[in-house]
């Protein structure tokens, strides 16, 4: 899978000051990491495996996740969302699946649904203990999948369709990282190597920030997190095929009068790093779906060629159901 750029997060979300936010956002700078990427965890001592599933949704009169404004529905598609799945193994021993979702953030109900496809797909091999499922904090997709009452009430409650999506783009992104599973190598890199990420987010409340104590201030240079950390995956055969980092941004450049559903400057920066892998790997690209067909991949231009656009997402969902 062409540079699966994963935002994956933790809760948390809204603090851009030194906390850092645990966006896991790749955009062309990871470039920069990838190519220097210095600490290596393994030498071929794990399997990765790599899925890609749609998980959009809903795209009319549907409320939108976020912003919390009843008014706000969807009504268009900016770019489609995703659920960007990675499976590490240790072969025969542990294995750990992380599961970035385009969505603003993860939900326990989804997750026990998940859990339980899983269950009935591999028994045991899968379970609460080694299954992560995260979003990038976009607020700019479809409403109505957590439980709890707190989050559905501008969404008016449940919203089936929103929750089908996600289970089923979620479970077949990871059905495609199992069947993926092949020996690769595992890396990091973080921005102090490459230089800091200067004007990519700024601090959502600088007033605030000044209210923390002058010692506290003296440590940092800026008044949010501008380091990056990449984690990098590498096939022992076909090379790079994937990567995911954290950065500290808020997934609101999309602002509460849009009604696109959109994965937001994270999910951009995902399918550009996607796009600029497919152009620049178009021949190793082709010789690895040819060695094995069952390789999820992604062509994934925001503003494409609208007839060449439709040929090729039909090409790609008839692929996904045969």
């Amino acid at each position: 899978m062409a540079g699966a750029s994963m935002g994956l997060q933790v809760p948390s979300l809204n603090v851009c000051a030194r906390k850092r936010c645990r966006l896991f956002w790749v955009s062309l700078v990871v470039l920069l990491l990838a190519s220097s990427t210095r600490v290596a965890f393994s030498d071929s001592k794990y399997l990765v495996g790599l899925g890609s599933y749609d998980i959009t949704g809903p795209a009319a009169d549907v409320n939108m996740m976020g912003y919390a404004m009843m008014e706000q529905t969807t009504s268009g598609v900016h770019f489609r969302l995703r659920a960007r799945s990675f499976i590490v193994a240790e072969p025969g021993k542990n294995r750990v699946v992380f599961v970035n979702l385009d969505a603003c953030m993860a939900s326990q109900i989804v997750t026990i649904k998940v859990l339980e496809r899983l269950k009935a797909r591999y028994g045991e091999l899968y379970t609460e203990k080694n299954v992560a499922i995260s979003g990038i904090h976009t607020h700019a997709g479809p409403a109505g999948y957590l439980q709890y009452v707190v989050y559905i009430v501008t969404s008016l409650g449940f919203v089936r369709q929103s929750f089908d999506a996600l289970v089923d783009g979620i479970e077949q992104s990871i059905i495609q990282a199992h069947e993926n599973l092949r020996p690769g190598s595992i890396y990091v890199n973080n921005g102090r190597v490459a230089g800091e990420v200067i004007d990519a987010g700024i601090n959502r409340s600088p007033s605030a920030y000044l209210n923390n104590p002058t010692e506290e201030r003296s440590k940092y240079k800026y008044d949010v997190d501008k380091e990056m950390t990449l984690i990098k995956f590498v096939d022992d055969e076909w090379g790079p095929i994937g990567s995911f980092n954290w950065f500290a941004t808020h997934g609101t450049s999309m602002s509460n009068t849009n009604s696109l559903i959109s994965g937001d400057n994270k999910g951009a920066a995902a399918r550009f790093m996607e796009d600029w892998f497919e152009q620049n790997n178009s021949a190793s690209s082709e010789s690895v779906q040819s060695a094995a067909e069952g390789i999820p991949r992604r062509v994934s231009s925001i503003i494409p060629d609208v007839h060449s656009h439709r040929k090729l997402t039909s090409a790609y969902f008839q692929a996904q159901n045969n």
